[in-house]
């Protein structure tokens, strides 16, 4: 699968099934901080939720429309980056991210 080593404490992973519990263990401790920029996390209440997420997100990368990596700090999720719907006749997309609140003033997203 995808990955990009991006420093020796920071790196990109698609994500993967094996990544749902700890995702969501990180998007429910931030969830208060978290819910004023996404509206998806309320909806986000089990590690269920969360696989449920990442297949969807296999199956955007499966047909070349977007994908979501993991942003890994230290062997640790961090949080996510996303490229929505990949819009190849115009040879755009949108970019999604976030880090839950303890990573955050360490420079990692702007090295992602």
């Amino acid at each position: 699968m995808f990955y990009y080593t991006i420093d020796e404490e920071t790196e990109l992973r698609i994500l993967e099934l094996r990544h749902a519990e700890a995702l969501f263990q990180l998007t429910d401790s931030c969830r208060d901080y978290l819910r004023e920029w996404l509206p998806w996390v309320d909806a986000t209440q089990s590690p269920e939720d969360t696989k449920s997420f990442i297949r969807l997100s296999l199956k955007q990368f499966a047909e070349n429309n977007g994908f979501t990596a993991g942003i890994f700090y230290n062997g640790q999720i961090a949080g996510t980056i996303s490229f929505h719907s990949f819009d190849w006749a115009n040879k755009s997309t949108s970019i999604g991210y976030w880090l839950g609140k303890l990573f955050q003033d360490k420079g990692i997203m702007s090295s992602a």
